[in-house]
C-alpha cells in the first residue's frame, strides 16, 4: 500500500513540474509614482443642466490566455579548453661584477715660485734749470733780417710809444632809418697811436676814415620826386676822425686785446645822378643800333661837421717787430643835422707799426 502511494505522489510530481515551472516569477520592486504637483482650483461654473447618463456598454468578455508554449530545450555551454602550458623562459643569470679602477693617486703638490721682489724705486731725474735767455748778438756784427723778425716774432709785441696803422674794412648800417636810405659799404683809413710809458697800458688813438654807402631804391624814388627828374644812381660818401683812448691787454706773448672808445666828427656828402637814353650803337659780342644810358650829376649836396661817438674792440697780434696785424669793431653813431641819428658798425682789419 506504501509502495503505490509512493509512486502516486511521484506521477502527480512529474506531471506538475512543467506547470510548476510556467509559474511567473514576482516583477522586481518599483518606486512608487511622485505625487502630482499641485494645480490650482478651478474656477466655480455653475452646474450645467442634467443630462441622463449613458448605458453602460455591454460586458465583453476578457481575452483568452495564450495556449502554453513549452520552454526550449537546454542548451549546455561548449566546453572551454584551457590553453596548453607554457614554460617560462630560462632563468638569465647576471653580469659578473665589475670591480672599481684602481685608485688614482692626487699629483704631488707644486710648490708656488718664490716671492720675487719689486724693483728698487727709481728717482726721478731732476728737473732742468729754465734755460738763460739767450746772449745778446755780439756788437761786431747784426744779425741777419730774418732771424731778427723771427726772434722778435717769438718774444711778442714789443713796447713802441708811436704807432701808426693803415686799415680798410667793410660797414653795416643798422636801424630802420639808416637802412632805408643806404646800403652797407666799404671803408679804409689811416691812424696813429701814442703810449706815453711801457709801464701803464693806456694810450690815445686819432682814426680818418672815409666810407661810402650806395642809396637804396625807396631813396632814389625820394630824389625823384624832389628834384623833378629821373635819378637812376646815389650814393653817400661819410668821412671824418676819431679821438679814442685805448687800454691794452695782453693775452700772452702772441696775441693782445685792447678797448677803445671816444667823440669824432664827421660830413655826408650826397651825389644824385640822373640817367637818360640816347640812341646809338651797342656792341654786346657783336654791335646793333640801340639805346644807351648816359649818366649825369643832377644834385650834390654837403653837411657841415657833425657830431659823434663810438666804442669798439679789437685784437692784436705780432707779424716781426714793429709790424702787427689787427682787426676791430665799433659801434659809431652820428647826428644828423635834420634831427635824430644814423648807427653804423665798421669792422676793419689793418697793419700797425
Amino acid at each position: 500500500m506504501t509502495t503505490k502511494i509512493l509512486c502516486a505522489l511521484g506521477t502527480a510530481f512529474v506531471l506538475g513540474a512543467p506547470a510548476l515551472a510556467q509559474q511567473p516569477y514576482p516583477p522586481p520592486y518599483q518606486a512608487p509614482p511622485p505625487p502630482p504637483q499641485y494645480q490650482p482650483p478651478v474656477q466655480y461654473q455653475p452646474p450645467a443642466q442634467y443630462q441622463p447618463p449613458a448605458q453602460a456598454p455591454a460586458y465583453q468578455a476578457p481575452p483568452q490566455a495564450p495556449a502554453y508554449q513549452q520552454a526550449p530545450p537546454y542548451q549546455q555551454a561548449p566546453p572551454q579548453q584551457a590553453p596548453p602550458y607554457q614554460q617560462a623562459p630560462p632563468y638569465q643569470q647576471a653580469p659578473p661584477y665589475q670591480q672599481a679602477p684602481p685608485y688614482q693617486q692626487a699629483p704631488p703638490y707644486q710648490q708656488a715660485p718664490p716671492y720675487q721682489q719689486a724693483p728698487p724705486y727709481q728717482q726721478a731725474p731732476p728737473y732742468p734749470p729754465y734755460p738763460p735767455p739767450p746772449p745778446p748778438p755780439p756788437s761786431s756784427g747784426a744779425p741777419s733780417t730774418a732771424t731778427h723778425a723771427a726772434s722778435q716774432s717769438q718774444q711778442g709785441i714789443r713796447y713802441h710809444p708811436w704807432r701808426v696803422q693803415i686799415e680798410g674794412g667793410y660797414t653795416i648800417t643798422q636801424g630802420d632809418t639808416v637802412k632805408t636810405l643806404l646800403n652797407d659799404g666799404g671803408s679804409g683809413g689811416l691812424g696813429i697811436t701814442w703810449f706815453p710809458t711801457a709801464a701803464i697800458p693806456f694810450g690815445f688813438r686819432v682814426d680818418g676814415s672815409y666810407t661810402s654807402h650806395p642809396q637804396t631804391l625807396h631813396a632814389l624814388d625820394l630824389a625823384s620826386q624832389s628834384t623833378g627828374q629821373n635819378i637812376g644812381d646815389g650814393y653817400t660818401d661819410i668821412y671824418g676822425g676819431d679821438a679814442d683812448v685805448e687800454i691794452d691787454l695782453h693775452l700772452g706773448l702772441r696775441s693782445r686785446e685792447y678797448f677803445f672808445g671816444g667823440l669824432g666828427w664827421y660830413k655826408e656828402r650826397t651825389t644824385l645822378k640822373s640817367v637818360t637814353y640816347q640812341q646809338g650803337t651797342v656792341c654786346w659780342f657783336y654791335c646793333y643800333p640801340g639805346y644807351f644810358p648816359v649818366y649825369s650829376t643832377a644834385q650834390t649836396s654837403t653837411t657841415g661837421w657833425l657830431n659823434s661817438w663810438n666804442a669798439g674792440i679789437g685784437f692784436e697780434f705780432p707779424l716781426g717787430d714793429p709790424a702787427t696785424f689787427f682787426i676791430d669793431g665799433r659801434f659809431l653813431r652820428i647826428k644828423q643835422p635834420g634831427g635824430g641819428y644814423w648807427d653804423f658798425i665798421p669792422i676793419r682789419v689793418g697793419i700797425r707799426f
